[in-house]
């Protein structure tokens, strides 16, 4: 789906879609919901299209998402030890325990999605919460995890139990800058990546 070179073409069936020919009527249609909620498709006038997530693009959403992540992260500081953060490492302890193939980035992708959308809801901000759910889809991290190879996101995650670290001890300065490294650094990957035409998700994987 994400290397479709007709992603500007409309599907007028959810079963047209690129790898959704074999599929029974309902769960064509059970998956196209799952991909639109993605972000991977938008629906318009009952079409379908597949959104062509670019590094330009990917990297512009990540630029929203670090903005509010960095509010976020200093919000959380400040509350002094105050926020629960079992549900952050859990996640985390759940990427890592991943094993080394290439598959495990499309499948943690998600996952870190959901590691970020929490560090901002933990902030208990619910304007910074709201915008970051209906700007950011988890497509952004799909998309970008592409371009990620396993040893780099294997050190984006000691950059979370760092963020993680800092905002225990109610350092909001070094919260702020870290969370502001880490998405910075991802999006720099995803340009040098890109640049280089270099992917990482296995060519015959349907999603």
């Amino acid at each position: 789906m994400l290397r479709e070179p007709r992603k500007r073409q409309r599907y007028d069936d959810p079963g047209q879609l690129p790898g959704f020919q074999d599929l029974a009527a309902d769960d064509a249609s059970c998956f196209v919901q799952e991909l639109i909620v993605l972000g991977l498709v938008v629906r318009d006038h009952g079409r379908f299209t597949i959104v062509d997530w670019t590094i330009e693009r990917i990297v512009e959403h990540l630029a929203l998402a670090g903005a509010i992540q960095v509010l976020a992260a200093s919000e959380v500081a400040a509350l002094h030890g105050k926020a629960d953060f079992s549900c952050l490492e859990d996640i985390n302890a759940a990427l890592k325990s991943y094993e080394t193939q290439a598959d495990n980035l499309l499948q943690g992708a998600f996952l870190d999605y959901q590691w970020h959308l929490e560090l901002v809801r933990l902030s208990g901000n619910r304007a910074a919460f709201a915008t970051y759910a209906k700007a950011i889809p988890p497509a952004v991290w799909i998309a970008g995890a592409n371009y990620f190879q396993l040893d780099e996101a294997r050190s984006s995650l000691i950059e979370h139990d760092r963020l993680v670290t800092y905002m225990k001890a109610g350092d909001t300065l070094r919260a702020r800058d870290a969370v502001s490294f880490h998405v910075e650094e991802a999006a720099a990957q995803i340009r040098r990546a890109g640049a280089a035409r270099v992917e990482s998700y296995p060519v015959d994987n349907c999603t």
